[in-house]
């Protein structure tokens, strides 16, 4: 027998030991008066001058023998029915003592309780107005500081949003439209409240919202032709989308989170990039065509080359990589000293572009010969993009800028203000603007020099993808709230002086 010897009960044993101590201590603390045998030597009456709680326990027979004295000093009327012997009144006063004795006795140890209860307050960044809703729960997830200072992916994943969470809007409102007038609202003033919830209007120049991946979405792009969308989400899927927002096709096969998704060159396959280590193409039906195994090393990002012939991936082991169709490794780019983040193909297809861990953006020849190093972020620089002329790179930061290059590393403008990390950017069709998606939930319009445009608000955390339709009229935007969105853009860009 294990007895109490065993570690288990003298676990046990020292818990209830614990507890009790706990509990005699709380009293002994607030009612220490109650239990010294002498009351000139009870350790209470210090803090029974200092807080005058209330007075000791008392039995019930003490109360009754001190209800008698009282009663024989203030009250002669009592006292006369003590000394005729009237049983009535002592049984009376009795069961009072006994009822006041309990009542007492339970009020104050429920101070013993307040006292040991740990105070509550709301938690920092939340709203100290009940709700029915309870808030969900994030993970801390661990960083990992580089040289620079700049944190990995999952840092910003785990930053607080200051965005106010508000309820999403019904997929594909019209961004000018209202809701429909009823019998209970016709008549009433715009400042009368109904008792009947409305349907929240849909944020400024929103005209889509995709809803069906489970978790994040990490990425979103427009076919070539502009009549498709294609999204990549943390569920382990990537979806076809047409482009009034229905969901035209699920492709499943990742075993892990998707991290990015893009077109062929002529709109016929899509290729996808996963945390489970592949690269996969696939048919618009979601037919896997191909699976492209980087081995245990995640694959972040998938470029398609201009002529459709050739796939460059992003591994967080510093290299990028130059592949066939059927899968077969054809070069390895090195020079980045940590995670390669996001590649792209120079439109002429020549030259290669990585964006780093390290806080550079480096430009290749597509034999794996370093051309140049664009070095500005401080922190790990998560997109990179070629201009649609080839002249010019935008690369998006942790630093909470988003920054334009010549090809030879000099910089020539900076989009942002600091706050939080930026981690994509685009490039319009006519080159005149760019467009930045960042970690405060917001997607961000610039033009070529610098200056804001337009801030789109709609996502109710942090942005991961944007992506211009190929016309220029609309902008795509995908999120960490599980949503993908389409932005409005003609007014905007046609007001711009730029």
């Amino acid at each position: 027998m294990n007895g109490l010897g065993s570690k288990r009960h003298r676990q046990r044993v020292a818990q209830v030991a614990i507890v009790l101590g706990a509990w005699l201590l709380g009293g002994w603390l607030l009612y220490g008066s109650a239990f010294a045998p002498d009351e000139s030597q009870g350790s209470g009456l210090l803090l029974e001058r200092q807080s005058q709680m209330a007075p000791a326990l008392i039995t019930p027979q003490v109360a009754a023998e001190r209800a008698e004295e009282r009663a024989g000093e203030h009250a002669t009327g009592c006292a006369a029915e003590i000394a005729m012997g009237s049983r009535s009144g002592m049984v009376s006063r009795s069961i009072e003592a006994a009822d006041a004795f309990w009542k007492e006795a339970g009020d104050r140890w429920q101070q013993v309780f307040r006292v040991w209860q740990p105070p509550k307050f709301p938690k920092a960044g939340r709203s100290v107005t009940p709700s029915k809703t309870t808030p969900s729960k994030t993970t801390p997830s661990k960083t990992t500081p580089s040289k620079q200072g700049d944190r990995l992916m999952l840092a910003d994943l785990a930053r607080p949003v200051a965005v106010p969470a508000a309820t999403l809007p019904s997929p594909n409102l019209p961004a000018s439209g209202s809701a429909p007038s009823t019998p209970e609202t016709q008549g009433r003033s715009p400042d009368s409240r109904s008792a009947f919830p409305q349907t929240p209007e849909p944020p400024e120049h929103q005209i889509r919202v995709l809803q069906g991946h489970q978790r994040a979405v990490w990425s979103v792009v427009f076919s070539p032709d502009g009549q498709h969308l294609a999204t990549a989400g943390a569920d382990g899927t990537a979806r076809l989308w047409d482009d009034a927002g229905h969901e035209l096709a699920q492709l499943v096969g990742h075993k892990r989170a998707v991290w990015n998704v893009v077109f062929s060159p002529d709109g016929q396959r899509l290729a996808t990039a996963g945390a489970d280590g592949t690269a996969r193409l696939w048919a618009l039906n979601g037919d896997e065509l191909t699976v492209i195994s980087a081995g245990d090393r995640a694959v972040w990002d998938v470029a398609f080359s201009p002529n459709g012939q050739r796939l460059a991936t992003a591994s967080p082991d510093g290299t990028a990589r130059l592949w066939d169709l059927e899968g077969r490794e054809l070069v390895v780019f090195r020079g980045h000293n940590r995670a390669v983040w996001s590649v792209a193909f120079s439109p002429d297809g020549q030259r290669l572009a990585t964006a780093g861990a390290d806080g550079t953006a480096r430009l290749w020849t597509l034999t794996g010969r370093q051309l140049a190093v664009f070095r500005g972020h401080d922190r790990a620089v998560w997109s990179v993009a070629f201009s649609p002329d080839g002249q010019r790179l935008a690369t998006a930061g942790g630093d909470g800028t988003a920054r334009l290059w010549s090809l030879t590393g000099r910089s020539l403008a900076i989009f942002g203000d600091n706050r939080r990390a930026v981690w994509d950017v685009a490039f319009s069709p006519d080159q005149a603007h760019l467009a930045t998606a960042s970690t405060d939930g917001t997607v961000r319009l610039w033009n070529r020099h610098g200056g804001l445009v337009e801030t789109f608000e709609g996502h109710r955390r942090a942005v991961w993808s944007v992506s211009f339709r190929p016309d220029g009229k609309w902008l795509a935007s995908a999120g960490a709230d599980g949503t993908a969105r389409i932005w409005e853009l003609p007014a905007l860009l046609s007001a711009d002086p730029s």
